[in-house]
């Protein structure tokens, strides 16, 4: 029943509508296209426009040239479908001289028919191939035929059985729900019999209003849908704008709260250092209040001696010309003299003057020694967490040369250490670091970084080489001003060996205008070092390349460090001790007057 209703609304679409009279000017006397061209499914016909243009003879040639039904399609061209003379005009009118094309769109439902009818078609080559097979297995048929006949002969009988004794009893209650049913429908009846057919047709001439109104929304519902793509890329390019700039956005932020983070990081730093330095300048303060109760005993005691100080006054001024005058000979006596007579050793040369403390100016800003000179003690920030190179915080030098022991050629040069105090820090950030430099404790002073060239280990598992700048300074050799490495008084010395030895030297170590502090990897980690713990400390050039530097603990040998770029023996004199307090060593006692054991000083 649904196709004959298809078919009725299509004819009612197709149906010729009036014609509105137009008026023709100009343009309607312009030439027009020969024949319309149908596009159907790859294929194309002509036909001649029909006079006047009407859809339903234009519908009729197309479904004649094409053998389809002429209600099973519509016409369309470029613009929409082709309802109305008016739209076929329009499509004669835009195809100019040349042939107007339409095109022929079947209807959904046509189109699933022929669907069908190519199915149908491959049903039909099925069943015969299928009637084919069964006339081949014709007699396998009947056998099962039989058999299935006693079954159903079976079945039958049960079937019987249960239609007598079930389905009768079933049909007489639905005769029953028939009758009831019946009553029902004479009351429906009855009702539907009062309804009002006046209101129904006030039903119908509004159903008119609502189509009007339905297709006036159609219409506007295809508008929105004409313009929604341009409102769709609109709002895509906004959305895409947006991201771009949300991103941009993000960017902007992300580098504001990196600034925020290093910002608060170097605030953290600062306010670090700012608590170091208050603790510095309340040790300070607590060491001048000692040094202010110190002396003001030290004036007390004063003043009761002043009347004494006053009677020797005079005898001080009468020796003090007598002083003056034999004062350089007296210095220097006491340097040749002192100790020739109860401390020689292997190697021992009168007239150096060998380290018994610290040097006081030769030292780390941070540094601070106690008041017998013997312990120095580092407070920095940079040196207390493990960094040293590029500052001179916790830097301690001893006011002379080292001993030497050995011979000629191959000596040794060693001191000694004691832990004092230690720090607790995270793990990998090291310990002191120990080592020699080939300057003196003055030339180390009076440079202005206090650089020189010198070798050290320690840390966390590190050794480092070091190496003065001497900023552009002449490098003239002068007889009266040698480096300290080549003192008065070693053995066999003259001005001609020792400028020698002074090229060597800078043919191995190259001045440079700038220091430099050159770290690579060892293995002592003087982290775990322990309060009351000797370091030995011991150094010694070699003869061909380089030289080793071996360090001990507790007289336990724990690192034997070869420097293959050091100078040789035959290069350098004597060496100074030089003492990195950083990481966990805080403080340290130098030791003076020590001799190596014979396992330091064996290959």
């Amino acid at each position: 029943q649904a196709l004959p209703l298809w078919r009725a609304i299509l004819r009612a679409r197709c149906a010729p509508k009036a014609r509105q009279p137009r008026r023709r000017g100009r343009a309607g006397r312009a030439a027009m296209p020969a024949s319309i061209v149908y596009n159907y499914e790859g294929r194309q016909v002509k036909a001649p426009i029909p006079t006047p243009p009407r859809v339903d003879v234009a519908i009729a040639q197309g479904a004649a040239q094409l053998g389809i039904p002429k209600d099973s399609f519509d016409l369309y061209d470029r613009y929409g479908k082709i309802e109305m003379a008016e739209d076929l005009q329009r499509a004669i009118h835009m195809a100019g001289t040349g042939d107007c094309h339409v095109e022929v769109r079947e209807h959904e439902h046509y189109r699933r028919l022929r669907g069908v009818e190519g199915r149908h078609d491959h049903v039909d080559e099925r069943l015969e191939s299928l009637e084919a097979f069964v006339n081949g297995i014709q007699g396998s048929i009947d056998r099962c035929v039989m058999s299935a006949s006693d079954q159903l002969k079976d079945m039958f009988a049960k079937l019987q059985y249960k239609v007598d004794h079930e389905v009768v009893k079933h049909i007489q209650e639905l005769f029953s729900h028939k009758n009831q049913l019946q009553r029902d429908v004479r009351i429906i009846e009855e009702k539907l019999s009062q309804v009002d057919i006046t209101e129904l047709k006030a039903v119908a001439a509004a159903t008119t209003t609502l189509r009007d109104e339905v297709q006036d929304a159609v219409q506007k519902v295809n508008a929105l849908s004409q313009s929604w793509p341009l409102e769709r890329a609109r709002l895509e390019q906004m959305c895409v704008q947006s991201q771009q700039d949300l991103f941009e956005l993000q960017k902007y932020f992300m580098g504001k709260l990196d600034i925020v983070i290093e910002a608060d990081a170097d605030l953290r730093r600062e306010q670090q250092r700012s608590n170091e330095r208050m603790a510095l300048i309340a040790d300070d303060i607590r060491l001048g209040k000692d040094q202010t109760t110190s002396l003001e005993k030290r004036c007390a005691m004063a003043l009761e001696e002043s009347d004494e100080l006053r009677t020797l006054l005079g005898a001080l001024r009468e020796e003090s010309e007598h002083l003056r005058s034999e004062h350089n000979q007296v210095r220097t006596r006491v340097c040749v003299l002192e100790g020739s007579a109860t401390e020689r050793w292997q190697g021992f040369c009168p007239g150096v003057l060998y380290f018994k403390s610290w040097h006081r100016t030769a030292k780390g800003d941070d540094v601070q020694f106690s008041p017998d000179m013997q312990v120095a003690t580092g407070r920095g920030f940079l040196a207390a967490t493990g960094m040293v190179t590029g500052n001179t915080e916790g830097l301690a030098v001893a006011d002379g040369p080292c001993r030497r022991f050995g011979t000629p050629g191959c000596y040794s040069s060693y001191y000694e250490l004691e832990v004092d105090e230690i720090k607790m820090v995270p793990e990998g950030m090291g310990g002191l670091w120990v080592g020699f430099a080939l300057q003196s404790c003055s030339e180390i002073a009076a440079h202005h970084s206090h650089e020189f060239d010198g070798w050290l280990v320690g840390g966390c598992g590190r050794a480092m080489v070091c190496r003065a700048g001497t900023g552009g300074a002449s490098q003239e050799i002068d007889e009266h001003n040698l480096p300290g490495t080549f003192a008065p008084g070693v053995e066999g010395s003259s001005v001609p060996n020792v400028k020698h030895a002074i090229e060597l030297l800078r043919a191995a170590l190259p001045p440079r205008a700038t220091g430099e502090m050159r770290e690579f990897g060892s293995h002592w980690n003087s982290q775990n070092l322990h309060i009351g713990d000797r370091i030995g400390v011991l150094w010694r050039s070699n003869r061909d390349v380089g030289a080793r530097l071996r360090v001990s603990v507790n007289g336990d040998i724990v690192l034997t460090q070869q420097f293959v770029d050091a100078p040789t023996a035959e290069a350098v004199g004597f060496f100074t001790p030089v003492v990195r307090l950083a990481g966990s060593g805080k403080a340290v006692r130098l030791l003076p007057g020590v001799t190596p054991p014979s396992k330091m000083l064996a290959d």
